[in-house]
């Protein structure tokens, strides 16, 4: 319900309230003697009516209303202070501290001097309450409202440092990725220049040396523009160039040397194999398993406090299975589902989707940790989505 509308409801439920005080009572006589009907019911609604524009113009409203109901008085009109008190709230909640005590004096000096002309003392300490009441809620509504409002801003604040600062992370990533591939593309290239300048000497005198040596050039050449679409694809909107020097990237022969490492740290690692790694592995798909390898066994180190950590890696006919599995019982990290999650995720889905494969990292239902990757061997696979893996086993 938009507020105008709110307000608007109020005003009306104040003179209807009033309408039934003026027309169930009867009416004293005053200078000018009894006021109409009509002519009270009219006073009445013109009393309440500011209510209407009381958010915008809160002190207007105190005012209108104020002297619409003691000259109300004063004609002999029977009229509640409801249009007032409402008013009096509205500056509480909406005002400035000064115009909460200046509004509230003066209301209170009002009314105490016409209770005592009255001669209606023992309703004085009721209407100072009241009005001191309706006062300190509107503050106190002010005050909630303003912290709930700062609260809001604070967590939009927040959302958009996350959101960048995740963006940023994946830029990152997705950098170093591109180092990498550079010493990849590198080297195939290099083959190629190599089999071409052997194959240019021997097409004469070795046609049949010739021939295979041009078969690798093809093998290769497909292989190079097959990485080169990934990594193009993958940085299309960013720039990957930073001056790094690149270094011999590492390869699933070097998973052991890893695992050492990590049980050098303290950290019991056990890496099993299941069926044969081809030796054609992609270079990139094997540079993904070893870093997200290297990613979950930092995490289970540093931010898990696990024992023992299971590493599986699985060939299966159509596809590389890779699981890793700890026993830690650290603080809980996001899964890569959740909002929040950290940048080591983010960089390992990364390098699982530029292969073509998905990954998959949350708690265990038996406690500890599961990162899960799975990789398409069939590079005519990988455009369509890797499957599922399969069900991880207990440490």
């Amino acid at each position: 319900m938009p507020p105008w509308l709110q307000d608007l409801i109020l005003a009306a439920a104040v003179s209807q309230a009033d309408l039934v005080a003026v027309l169930s009572s009867d009416r004293q006589p005053g200078p000018f003697g009894t006021v109409p009907t009509p002519l009270a019911a009219l006073a009445v609604v013109l009393i309440a009516t500011p209510l209407v524009f009381r958010r915008r113009h809160p002190d207007l409203t105190i005012t209108l209303t104020g002297f619409g109901a003691g000259a109300a008085g004063a004609l002999g009109i029977p009229i509640q202070p409801l249009a007032p008190l409402v008013a009096l709230y509205t500056v509480a909640a909406y005002g400035t501290l000064f115009d909460t005590v200046a509004a509230t004096s003066i209301f209170l000096a009002i009314t105490t001097g016409l209770v005592i002309s009255m001669g209606e003392i023992s309703v004085l300490y009721t209407n100072t309450l009241i009005v001191l009441g309706v006062a300190v809620v509107g503050r106190l509504i002010q005050s909630h409202r303003e912290q709930a409002t700062e609260l809001a801003h604070r967590n939009a604040e927040l959302e958009r440092t996350r959101v960048e600062r995740t963006r940023m992370a994946v830029r990152a990533e997705r950098t170093r990725i591109a180092r990498e591939m550079h010493d990849i593309l590198a080297h195939s290239t290099s083959v190629m220049v190599v089999q071409a300048t052997g194959a240019k000497r021997l097409v004469r005198t070795r046609p049949d040396a010739a021939e295979e040596a041009l078969g690798v050039i093809a093998d290769t050449g497909r292989e190079t523009l097959g990485e080169m679409r990934r990594v193009v694809g993958m940085l299309r909107e960013g720039d990957a160039d930073d001056g790094v020097p690149t270094t011999p990237q590492p390869t699933l022969d070097t998973l052991d040397e890893l695992v050492a490492e990590f049980a050098d740290a303290g950290l019991d690692v056990d890496l099993r194999w299941a069926g044969t790694v081809p030796d054609d592995l992609d270079a990139s798909l094997a540079l993904s398993v070893y870093r997200i390898v290297q990613e979950a066994l930092t995490n289970s180190l540093k931010h898990a406090g696990a024992e023992r950590v299971i590493v599986d890696v699985r060939r299966l006919s159509d596809r590389l299975e890779v699981e890793v599995l700890d026993d830690g019982a650290g603080p809980s990290r996001p899964s890569l589902t959740e909002t929040g999650g950290g940048f080591g995720l983010v960089g390992m889905r990364e390098r699982a989707h530029l292969v073509g494969g998905t990954l998959e990292a949350g708690p265990r239902p038996g406690g500890g940790w599961r990162v899960a990757a799975t990789f398409p061997l069939d590079p005519d696979r990988a455009d369509r989505g890797p499957t599922q893996s399969t069900t991880p086993e207990s440490v």
